[in-house]
Order: C-alpha cells, then structure tokens, then sequence
C-alpha cells in the first residue's frame, strides 16, 4: 500500500472520494464510507489480524484494541436470527452477541460468540444485544446478511449520518444500546444515556474521540510512516454501564475501555471530553502502553504520558487545564510536592513519589528532549524487538525504561535516575554505559515547566474556565 496510509485509512478515503478502492491483501471493498461501518442488512467486512497478535508482535502494546466490527443491529433475547454467508474468505468469521462489559448483570458480561459458514446459519441467544462482526486473518474477507430479526439500533456513523438523522434514530428505535462508530472509535451506550445526553452535537463529539485517539498514536509512534509504525487497523471500543463501580472509576482491559455510570459526561458530551476527560485518556492510554518498560508498579504511571500528552494539547485547543499545575486536594500543585524529593537521602522513585509525582520526572525529560521523546522511545521498541521480560519484574523493566529513555534522548541519564531514585539491574546499567552516549547539557533536575504554569495560572484566573474544568 502507499507509504504513510494504513489500510483502513485507504478504505476510508477511497469512500469519502466517491470511488472503490480495493487494499492489496483484500478481495472485496468494504461496504461503506465510514470505514466499513454502515447500516445496510448485507454487509462486507475485510478480515485483519488478531488484535492481541499485533499487540504481541508489532506494537509491544500491553492491551489490544478490538477485533469488533460494529453492525449497527440489536438482537434480543431467545430470537432465532438467521445470518446468510455469501463469502467467507478469510481465517476466521465469527458473529459476536453482546457488548463486552456492558451489563449491569455479571453473568450477561461476556460477549458470545457464533462461528459462521457459507451458507445459512441459525443464531439464538440467551441475553441479546448489539451484533458485531469478528473477521480474522491476514487477507480475505466476510460478506453476511443479517435477517429480519435483528433490529437495527441507533447508530451515528462520523462522516455520514447527519444530526437530524441520529436523534431520529433515538426517537424511532427502541434497543437497548445505542453506538456511535468513527475511524478509530466505536462507543456503544445503553440507550437511556444515548438519549439523556441527546444534545450533543454527535459529528463534534466523535471528531474529538478522533482527536484524542490521534494524539495517543502519534506519541507511540504510530504514525503510518512504514508497516512497521502503522497505526492499527482496529477501532478502540469504549463501553458503557448503567451503574457505578465500587472503588473503580472505569478501567482498561483486552479489546476494550469499560466507563460506569457516574463518569458517562466526560464520554458523551463535547465540552466535558475536551475539557475533563483525564479518566477516557487515561483508560485509552492502557491500550498504548508497551510491557517492556513497564512493571507493575508503573502500570499507572507510564500510562499517563499519553494522558498528559492530550491533556497538553487540549489546553492549548479548548483551555484545559494542566494537571500538574492544579491544586491537589492538598494544596499542592503535584510540581510543588515532586521537586523538593528529588535527590534526598534514600530517595525510591516507587516509594518516595506518588504516581502523579513521578510525572514530573517524564516532564522533565520531554522538555528537556521534545515531544519526540516518547514517541522514538516507543518505535526503538518496535524495531529492536527487546525481551519484554515478566509484568513483576521491576529490576528489569525499570532498568529499560532507563535504557530506551536514554537511547531516544541520545544521553545518558542514569545518573538522573538516580536522582530519581529508580533502581534496577547492574547489567542494564553496564548495557547503558557501552552505548558511550554523553552526559545532558543541562541539570534535568532543574527543569520546570514555566509554559504550563503560565497557562494553568490563566484557566484558575477565568470564572468560566474553571467551571468548565470543574475546578469550581
């Protein structure tokens, strides 16, 4: 395929030019403008890897996006559904029931799955819900009609359902579950929240999802500038619950993003994804992270880099405020509580700094090397393929992340993260030291972030960005 295009980005732009264009490892175009997304009963569906096989292979990603392909129809309960195969070309075509997650009932929360042949096949299930296709393979492709059966569920495609449209939809169609698809996004919603935040405009709201999933990419590196650095060609699914999570606010697993109840504006309204939505680039951000610099003990940290990367590039956009410049419940602004820690006597970067704390360190860095930091950290990971080592292993992969992030910033900073207090393998240290790269031109523990400040005492300043920011 071209350079810098993925194959769903070719699918998407032939569509929008009016034209069929047809990827090489593809034997059928996909069935609509909306990357494959439509609502017609017979669909086309292009077969792509594994998700989970990526994520191993290729990116390094500790959790996989989706292998969903959203259909835009609900099926209930015990109802016979008769699905026709046309062409089943590919490795796998499987039919999946149910939005993973999604039920306030435990026993109704995995997905079920149907395999398909060609030819006719009968799907009943015992709890219904929306319809997805899971087409797996490296080419070939699925092409199905769904019966009459299946009812079709509101269902916003970016790019081609118009407003009017959709809030027709939500009026005429009475599913359970309502979703909205954009290139990189399926949101899939219980219908009574699809419906409570009706006022939204839907074509902002996804082209924001668009935004932010493009932020996270192109901080790991996945910038379509070679197979290698693709971005993926599965969607991110963000899943709704009509209830709450005790002690959990929302979380991150395979395949999908799970939002409860009480945080469902900061996903479904415009001003509150763009302006207090840490929680959904937070939970996006798992999907990006890569194992082999990441412990357990970092798990929540590291992935904040791309939290802090959408955070930055919103404050600049819609006047979102830094988070490392707020006021914590304590006063301090986490810059405050970080800094004077930095180098005392028995400093442990895991112990002595909360995990919004050690963001400082990440921030020293950035300013000191660039933006660019993060994301060569995550393509030398792609092109030399370390082992990842195990998920408890901190003296290992604290002693990577001490590696790659001087390999991409082309200096040696073990004596920073000393400073930091982030210990691990004397081997690693041995393996930093033979790389011969020279100490920094500066004192990195000096750095502060003057710019974010700035802008964070400009939003406290403002009585309407504050309440937008929910700062009161």
């Amino acid at each position: 395929m071209p350079r810098g295009l993925s194959r769903r980005a070719l699918l998407l732009g032939a569509a929008a030019a009016g034209t069929v264009l047809v990827a090489p490892a593809i034997t059928a175009p996909q069935a609509s403008a909306a990357s494959g997304a439509t609502t017609s009963r017979t669909q086309t569906v292009s077969a792509f890897p594994r998700a989970r096989e990526v994520g191993d292979g290729r990116t390094y990603q500790a959790l996989s996006a989706s292998d969903l392909n959203p259909t835009g129809f609900y099926l209930a309960p015990d109802v016979a559904l008769e699905v026709t195969v046309s062409q089943a070309t590919a490795e796998e075509h499987i039919l999946v029931v149910g939005a993973p997650d999604a039920e306030i009932d435990e026993a109704k929360r995995a997905v079920r799955e149907y395999p398909l042949k060609k030819g006719k096949v009968t799907v009943t299930d015992p709890f219904g819900g929306p319809i997805y296709w899971k087409v797996i393979g490296h080419r070939g492709y699925l092409r199905a009609t769904l019966g009459s059966a299946a009812a079709r569920m509101p269902f916003f495609i970016h790019g081609t359902t118009t407003e009017s449209e959709f809030q027709d939809q939500l009026d005429a169609r009475d599913t359970p579950y309502a979703e909205l698809v954009s290139s990189h996004a399926l949101v899939t919603v219980q219908i009574e929240a699809a419906r409570r935040f009706r006022g939204e405009d839907h074509a902002r709201l996804m082209s924001t999802f668009e935004e932010i999933i493009g932020i996270e990419d192109a901080l790991a590196g996945l910038d379509d500038t070679s197979a290698l650095h693709a971005r993926l060609d599965h969607r991110y699914h963000f899943v709704t619950r009509a209830a709450g999570i005790e002690g959990v606010g929302a979380f991150a697993t395979h395949g999908h993003m799970l939002f409860p109840a009480p945080i469902q504006d900061r996903l479904l309204t415009v001003d509150a994804l763009r302006l207090r939505g840490w929680g959904v680039y937070h939970e996006l951000g798992h999907q990006h992270q890569q194992t082999v610099y990441k412990p357990s003990a970092l798990t929540e940290s590291t992935v904040n880099w791309y939290s802090l990367a959408v955070n930055r590039k919103f404050g600049t956009l819609y006047g979102q405020a830094p988070r490392l410049h707020v006021p914590e419940s304590t006063g301090e602004t986490v810059w405050s509580s970080a800094v004077p820690k930095i180098g005392i006597e028995g400093v442990d970067f895991l112990t002595t700094f909360t995990i919004m704390e050690q963001l400082v360190m990440y921030e020293q860095l950035r300013l000191a090397y660039g933006d660019a930091l993060f994301r060569d950290v995550h393509r030398l990971v792609r092109e030399e393929k370390p082992e990842p080592g195990d998920y408890d292993d901190n003296d290992y992969r604290l002693g990577m992340l001490v590696y790659y992030l001087s390999k991409a910033a082309g200096a040696d900073l073990r004596e920073y993260a000393a400073a930091w207090g982030i210990r691990y393998r004397p081997s690693i240290a041995e393996d930093i030291a033979a790389l011969a790269l020279p100490q920094p031109e500066q004192d990195l523990t000096a750095i502060r972030d003057e710019d974010g400040a700035a802008l964070a005492a400009q939003v406290l300043a403002s009585p309407t960005l504050r309440r937008a920011n929910g700062l009161g």
